[in-house]
């Protein structure tokens, strides 16, 4: 069958939503279906039109950018195309041009899926609080037209200001987690130089962004000073420095310099074929994100598929992995003190205490069960 996909933004962006459209896209792909991503021209250095790995990538010219939010009007006459030749869209939310889409899709008779991937953020001051009500409101209008609404968890689902309007069209699918293990030897010397002589080693891999709680895991340095030692450990950040519309590496670097020096070394974006060598080199996967932004964190099955536990945020969605895995702790949102407790609790037991708590819990988590539901879904 015919698929089309629609997102704001595609790769090169690095995120957890472009990463999860990959995914997905090149699976169905293998599955005989053929794919057409939709999506904004952000990153001029990339071609307007090109097939990566079976899929179609089309890009359409940004005029402008309200927020984060690129405008392309392109995607009227472009939509109409690609929607009427499909059998499925498949839109990824936040997307506020999701309801455009979904009218087309509902006038030409096609199945319309909505993939939830976190709410909006509405964040201080009067203009995001416009843009993102603004965005809100296009989305309710594509759930109303929508056949099913794909939500990460029900946990996330129930807890969504957003997925609480249309619960009985939600379907939980977990993301499907694809983890590679190529090698790659000029990364590995760099981390093993950065972890040299450290007894312990925290890790984090995410983008440099606000919601991922970066600036508590700073803050908790002082506590493990304390309960690790000043000199025993090292934490290793891997992700993103550079983040559409956000300039938050030069903020925490112009507010905590000394700190990032002495704690932090920052290896920039890797692979995500290439993740795996960081993921078995640190003791434990710290995500602390304290905004609802943060659905899920993928990154904490992929780390534990190569056995290395983690602590995690108790917010819905994002505490489902630990909880189902018992690969690693929870602690309370914005506790710093709770946060390095943590830490500490997990650096001790170690990674063999929690591999063997595991068990086999970590195969509720296989990728290709998630790609069927998805098909399953596409097809009915």
């Amino acid at each position: 069958m015919k698929i089309l996909i629609t997102t704001t933004y595609y790769l090169p962006n690095v995120s957890g939503i472009t990463i999860y459209i990959k995914i997905l896209a090149e699976e169905m792909v293998k599955l005989g279906h053929e794919v057409t991503i939709l999506t904004s021209w952000h990153d001029p250095k990339t071609k307007k039109e090109e097939v990566i790995n079976g899929v179609k990538i089309k890009r359409l010219k940004i005029w402008f950018k309200i927020g984060k939010g690129p405008i392309y009007p392109g995607l009227i006459g472009s939509s109409i195309k690609e929607i009427r030749r499909c059998q499925a869209v498949n839109c990824h939310l936040p997307q506020p041009e999701s309801v455009w889409l979904g009218l087309v899709a509902k006038i030409f008779g096609k199945k319309l899926i909505l993939s939830h991937h976190t709410d909006l953020s509405f964040w201080k001051g009067i203009k995001n609080k416009i843009i993102d009500g603004g965005v809100f409101v296009c989305q309710v209008g594509s759930g109303l037209l929508a056949d099913k609404i794909i939500s990460y968890t029900n946990d996330y689902a129930r807890n969504s200001y957003y997925l609480k309007l249309f619960l009985r069209k939600v379907k939980q699918i977990y993301p499907p987690i694809k983890l590679e293990n190529k090698i790659n030897l000029t990364l590995t010397k760099k981390i093993n130089k950065a972890i040299y002589g450290k007894k312990y080693v925290i890790g984090f891999c995410g983008r440099i962004a606000k919601q991922k709680g970066i600036e508590l895991l700073i803050q908790s340095t002082k506590l493990l000073d304390k309960n690790l030692g000043k000199n025993n450990y090292v934490i290793l950040m891997a992700g993103p420095i550079k983040v559409i519309g956000e300039n938050y590496y030069e903020y925490l670097q112009n507010k905590y310099r000394k700190i990032l020096k002495e704690k932090f070394v920052f290896l920039g974006n890797i692979e995500r074929s290439e993740l795996s060598n960081f993921y078995k080199k640190i003791d434990l996967l710290v995500l602390p994100s304290d905004d609802i932004l943060e659905s899920f964190g993928w990154v904490q099955i992929e780390a534990m598929k190569c056995g290395t536990p983690g602590v995690a945020t108790d917010l819905p969605g994002m505490r489902i992995p630990i909880k189902i895995t018992k690969m690693g702790e929870l602690f309370e949102n914005k506790n710093v003190t709770d946060l390095a407790d943590k830490i500490e609790l997990v650096l001790k037991k170690g990674k063999k205490f929690y591999q063997k708590r595991a068990g086999n819990n970590l195969n509720k988590f296989d990728y290709q069960k998630s790609i069927r539901e998805y098909e399953k879904i596409f097809r009915n």
